[in-house]
Order: C-alpha cells, then sequence, then structure tokens
C-alpha cells in the first residue's frame, strides 16, 4: 500500500479530481491525487517522494491522445506547470520546448518570428513530452525528423539528457513507451533555421487548413485513432466498412475522417472503446487488417459499459 500522507501537505494537491476537466477528450474518471509541478524541480521532487513512498506517478500533459479510464487513475496524477510549458531559442539552429509546451503554441510562435522547422506542430494537438514519446507527426513530418535531445527524468526524479539517437524513434513510437517507460520528458531540444517571417506562417496557416479540410476541427477527440496499417489508411478502411456515423453511447465515428472517434453526447471511456473495438473488429473481417490502436489508455475501467452500437 503506498503511502500517501506527505501529499497532504504538499501546495496545491487535491483529491479525488474528477480528470474529465482536465483532457481535451472530456472523459474521465477520478484521479486518487492531482499535483501541478510549476518546475523541472518540483517535478523531480515530486517523483522522488512517489519513488520513496511506492506511489504510483501518471504523467497527464493535453490529454489529446489519451483516453483516461472511467474509473480512474490510482495513485497520483501529474499536471505540468507554466515554467515547463515554454520555449525560448538557444541559438539560431535549436529552440527548446519544455515537456509540458502546446506543440501547436509554438508552431505559431516561432513562425512569427521566423524560425522554420517546426511547422508540423501546428497540426499535433499536444505537449512536446507526449509528442515525443509518441513520435508524433503531422503531414509528412515526425518528431525523429528535428529532435536533437531531450532531458529527461527516471521514476526516481534523477535527470539524465538523451540524445535523439538513444530515444529509438519508430513510427508512433519510442523507448519511453518500451524499456525507458516511466521517464518523464521535462524539455527537448530541436533543429530550426531562419527563414522570411510570412513564408513559415504560410506554411503553418497550409497545414492549419490541410487539417480543416480533412480531420474534425472543434470537436472532441482524441486524434488518431489507429495507426495507418502499411501502404493504406486506417480512416479508408473504417470508411470502406461502412462505419462513418456509427455510435455507441455518446461516442461516435467522424463522418469527416473516419480515423477519428467524437464525444458527441458525453460519452463514457468504454463508448470510446467499444466503438473502436467494433471499427478492428469489423475492418478484421471484412478486409484482413489487424488494425492498431495509437490511443493511449490510462487508469481503470468503470463498473458498466456500452455494448449495443447504433446508427
Amino acid at each position: 500500500m503506498a503511502e500517501a500522507g506527505w501529499l497532504e501537505s504538499w501546495p496545491g494537491a487535491r483529491r479525488d479530481q474528477p480528470l474529465a476537466r482536465h483532457t481535451q477528450f472530456g472523459i474521465g474518471g477520478p484521479a486518487d491525487w492531482l499535483v501541478t509541478a510549476s518546475d523541472a524541480g518540483e517535478l523531480a521532487e515530486l517523483l522522488r517522494r512517489s519513488h520513496a513512498s511506492g506511489m504510483p506517478v501518471f504523467l497527464l500533459g493535453a490529454g489529446s491522445n489519451t483516453l483516461v479510464l472511467d474509473g480512474g487513475i490510482r495513485g497520483l496524477v501529474v499536471r505540468l506547470g507554466d515554467r515547463l510549458r515554454r520555449w525560448h531559442a538557444i541559438d539560431p539552429a535549436t529552440v527548446e520546448l519544455g515537456g509540458g509546451c502546446m506543440m501547436p503554441r509554438a508552431a505559431l510562435d516561432l513562425a512569427r518570428r521566423g524560425i522554420a522547422g517546426m511547422e508540423f506542430g501546428i497540426g499535433i494537438p499536444g505537449t512536446c513530452g507526449a509528442s515525443v514519446r509518441g513520435n508524433a507527426g503531422a503531414f509528412g513530418t515526425e518528431i525523429k525528423d528535428v529532435i536533437l535531445e531531450c532531458d529527461v527524468l527516471d521514476p526516481a526524479g534523477d535527470p539524465s539528457t538523451l540524445a535523439a539517437a538513444d530515444c529509438g524513434f519508430v513510427y508512433r513510437r519510442s523507448r519511453f513507451v518500451d524499456d525507458l517507460a516511466g521517464r518523464v520528458v521535462v524539455a527537448a531540444r530541436f533543429r530550426v533555421h531562419a527563414d522570411d517571417p510570412a513564408a513559415v506562417r504560410e506554411r503553418t496557416d497550409s497545414v492549419t487548413a490541410q487539417r480543416k479540410a480533412a480531420q474534425p476541427w472543434g470537436s472532441r477527440s482524441l486524434g488518431s485513432v489507429f495507426k495507418n496499417p502499411p501502404g493504406d489508411f486506417a480512416g479508408r478502411l473504417v470508411e470502406a466498412a461502412g462505419l462513418k456515423g456509427r455510435r455507441v453511447g455518446g461516442a461516435e465515428i467522424a463522418t469527416k475522417h473516419a480515423n477519428f472517434i467524437l464525444n458527441v453526447e458525453r460519452a463514457s471511456a468504454a463508448d470510446v472503446l467499444a466503438l473502436a473495438d467494433l471499427a478492428h473488429d469489423i475492418v478484421l473481417e471484412r478486409f484482413g487488417v489487424d488494425l492498431e490502436r495509437e490511443i493511449v489508455c490510462a487508469g481503470e475501467p468503470g463498473p458498466c459499459a456500452s455494448t449495443v452500437a447504433s446508427r
């Protein structure tokens, strides 16, 4: 049993916090404890204390690719505060983003200053840390194409720096999912270059326009539900299976892009997973393609789940 007494006096620590309030998807049960870490030093201390007391720790970024299950998350959930959400230029060829920095925000700020190379970030609705973990990408560019190195904290709060080559980047995955699981990316440095601000902004505007044209815009979703299989697109397969608009409870497969599931009416995590499983099984049956989920699940399931799919 984890010893949580030290959290009782931790500044800003809150008990039994509904995580639906803290995710872009608006879904999720409660966290036993929720704390916002203001900077890397405070985060390291939280990790040290948690490690020593046996307290499980989960880092929650923007919640844009993480489905928090209806039973919530046991232990301590940590969000990254303002100092970990910032970026700054180190030199004309390098920028550093804090682990909690939102990729679209950084991409826009850099474009206004005529700093090129991160335009694709406008199409990644998540934090830098989560993007490094999942080698996020958009419209032809991935994190692995531009990252130089990243600063991480291990589960005991000890810091280290990893070069890009040591992160094991592959399609939508890195070593932070496997043998480096439990490490937290607190900052990452990326390769950039100077360009005309109008030209850089034109490229970010182009990425935004492509995203608005091809994907649900302004709707609550977790981004792509499935990874694209080799030589094909998950959305094409789900659409070809006739599943656009299919619903389970309050979750719906988007009519604009079939690789997105929307929270249209107070959906539960169980609704989302039932709908994803339905799409997976029908695509497998009809086309023989075993789609792999891209969204990450966290926490424990609730006491009940929706099982009936409807149009």
